[in-house]
């Protein structure tokens, strides 16, 4: 029931005897007669409700797209798709020319909710007004599974952002004759985030490392002010400050003056964190800290850990090191690593440009995955991903790309790069898509059915 429905009575006719036409009396429920929970499934169901919410998801689509090319493709998807609301920016132009003001561009500021609400309320109407107040009958049966199908491609997309992760796995070509090339990474069964890192605490015990593993997100607090980290059975305590978000480790010079604090080396010239311009995208960043070992209140020892990607090379790690009442420990910043159940090496890559350009037409990868005690060889290119145990590898970036002596991009031997996923919904999108054109065909076919037959009435008729 809505605001707008009727309840209808017939009534007898008084106009002449005999007459037996019906006049119909008309009684409207309006919104503060109904109970409160039926104002809510009204709510909720509207189709004005809908239409708001997909111009606003338009509208989002819009302005994110816009900002991406200054604000980068990460930060724009965390801003506008994964925030329950932002303020965004448009700035104002005439034909593609900006409009200046007296110091700078004008700029409209929009306050909108994220798309994450957006999606949520959409998936809601689309449950209560599509489906629960749908009236079920036979003609209506292509519209409700189209309606199951949109649905479940909203949640296709909340499983994905609420219980996936990605990230690189990079690795040389092996070397069609000759030996494998120490530090370079022809094989590996783990990949790396594209950008959440953590802190590993690690002691060495001889024949076993001992690790244990803080994540990015307690250590924020270090960008501007001091987090200590300490654990049960610990015999000291991690004081992490001067978290930078992008830096560079580098030597002091005599006259260089510094923000960050300088660690001096014995007949060095010290050392130092140097901040740079954070990047819109992330995956390009390298962040770096300051650690300090306290024990009983003094300090005992202090470094610098910093966590560059050093992929499709050997984890050749250089953590900070130090010693312990005869133990040996290790701090350390990475990248999030994560474990696969099988093994890949690349086994060839291939390159093809378009004629008379050093622009890629097509790069593809041949690969062989080892899991147990099987080994298949899989073709990876564009579009064409390798699925196994639940995780799939795309086919997405080479190298080197730095230009040889010639101009050309360096190589062979070559490096493949691909981006590894783990995500429960990954056919789910498919599954929806399959679902929405069943429900529009059942839909179609039905009214023209209806439709047919009251052609053919309608000729039988005249």
């Amino acid at each position: 029931m809505s605001a707008t429905d009727t309840d209808s009575a017939q009534v007898p006719g008084e106009s002449g005897a005999g007459d037996t036409s019906t006049a119909t009396t008309k009684v409207t429920g309006t919104a503060s007669q109904l109970g409160p929970l039926m104002r809510v499934v009204m709510t909720f169901s509207s189709q004005k409700l809908a239409v708001v919410l997909l111009v606003t998801l338009g509208l989002l689509t819009w302005l994110g797209t816009l900002a991406q090319i200054e604000g980068g493709l990460w930060a724009t998807q965390k801003e506008y798709f994964e925030s329950w609301g932002l303020i965004a920016e448009l700035p104002l132009s005439w034909w593609g020319s900006a409009i200046p003001s007296v110091e700078n561009q004008w700029v409209i500021k929009i306050p909108l909710p994220g798309a994450y609400p957006v999606m949520m309320l959409l998936f809601l109407n689309l449950l209560v007004g599509g489906m629960v107040r749908l009236k079920w009958r036979a003609k209506n049966t292509g519209v409700l599974i189209t309606h199951i199908g949109i649905a479940l491609l909203l949640l296709a997309g909340f499983v994905k952002m609420e219980y996936s992760y990605s990230g690189a796995l990079a690795l040389y070509e092996t070397p069609s004759s000759g030996p494998e090339v120490p530090n370079r990474q022809y094989e590996s069964s783990t990949f790396v985030s594209f950008h959440d890192y953590e802190l590993a605490l690690m002691k060495d015990n001889g024949d076993t490392v001992e690790e244990l593993v803080v994540p990015e997100s307690k250590l924020l607090g270090a960008i501007d002010d001091t987090v200590t980290l300490s654990g049960k059975g610990l015999p000291f305590e991690l004081q992490i400050h001067h978290y930078l978000v992008n830096c560079r480790p580098l030597s002091k010079g005599p006259m260089v003056r510094v923000t960050t604090p300088v660690l001096e080396e014995p007949g060095g010239p010290g050392i130092y964190l140097h901040p740079l311009k954070t990047s819109p995208d992330r995956e390009q960043n390298q962040t770096g800290v300051y650690v300090r070992v306290m024990v009983r209140g003094q300090q005992h020892a202090e470094g610098i850990i910093w966590g560059p990607g050093r992929l499709p090379f050997a984890q050749a790690r250089f953590p900070f090191v130090f010693e312990l009442e005869g133990a040996r420990w290790a701090v350390d910043l990475r990248k999030v690593i994560y474990e696969l159940p099988f093994k890949v090496r690349l086994s060839k890559f291939v390159k093809r440009d378009h004629p008379g350009t050093m622009t890629p037409a097509d790069f593809r990868s041949w690969v062989s995955v080892k899991d147990g005690g099987q080994e298949r060889e899989v073709q990876i290119w564009m579009n064409n991903p390798l699925r196994q145990d639940g995780y799939v590898a795309y086919q997405t970036n080479w190298g080197p790309q730095q230009p040889g002596p010639d101009g050309r991009p360096l190589g062979p031997p070559w490096y493949s790069v691909f981006e590894v996923a783990a995500n429960p919904s990954d056919q789910w999108p498919m599954w929806s898509c399959w679902v929405i054109g069943l429900g529009l065909f059942v839909h179609m076919i039905m009214k023209l059915s209806r439709f047919l037959k009251s052609s053919t009435r309608t000729n039988l008729t005249a």
